[in-house]
């Protein structure tokens, strides 16, 4: 079964995929998310936050200190609704820091977008000294998970990207693309 193409963590070719200071020549190759491994945890924390209420109001409703209850109806039911907004709001950030943190690499720069946008970096492929991908952990042997890490000769030294699913397929594309516009060889 496959995912949907906006689940995905490595798209080649997206279609409709854009930046801010764009070329008009300038095509993206491969867009990079981290990995679905990587949203286990809030995913996880989400679902137990969810279920707490369950059995948490039934409790409150019940609680009496001098046979009168301490919590009425109003109160539990806008508690429930206030944790359940809060829960949406901290399941919504999660999505959308996953979501929007991506690696672009297009025929002429590899672009880092951190937070939602809000951390930038970019270098041009010429500026590229090193591309290596590395898989720290057995789990990430196993699941094919990994980061990269991207050497260049520019004002930031070093990209760094973790949790990407199959590493060196990345880490491959970008040494293609380095040496095509650079005109060297690779991979023979």
């Amino acid at each position: 079964m496959n995912k949907p193409l906006f689940l995905s963590s490595l798209i080649k070719n997206p279609r409709g995929t854009s930046y801010e200071g764009k070329d008009n020549d300038e095509q993206v190759i491969l867009l990079v998310r981290q990995s679905l491994v990587s949203v286990i945890g809030w995913l996880i924390t989400g679902a137990i936050l969810f279920i707490i209420p369950i059995f948490l109001m039934p409790f409150l409703s019940v609680v009496e200190i001098n046979d009168e209850k301490i919590f009425n109806g109003m109160f539990i039911f806008a508690f429930t609704l206030f944790w359940y907004l809060a829960l949406f709001g901290y399941v919504f950030q999660s999505f959308i820091h996953w979501y929007f943190e991506v690696l672009l690499i297009t025929n002429k720069k590899i672009i880092d977008i951190d937070r939602g946008a809000t951390n930038i970096s970019e270098t041009t492929l010429d500026n590229v000294q090193d591309v290596t991908s590395k898989m720290a952990s057995v789990i990430g042997q196993v699941l094919n998970v990994g980061s990269i890490h991207i050497q260049t000769a520019a004002e930031r030294e070093e990209f760094e990207f973790h949790l990407v699913d199959n590493p060196s397929i990345v880490r491959d594309a970008i040494s293609d693309m380095v040496a095509k516009k650079g005109n060297r060889k690779h991979g023979l």
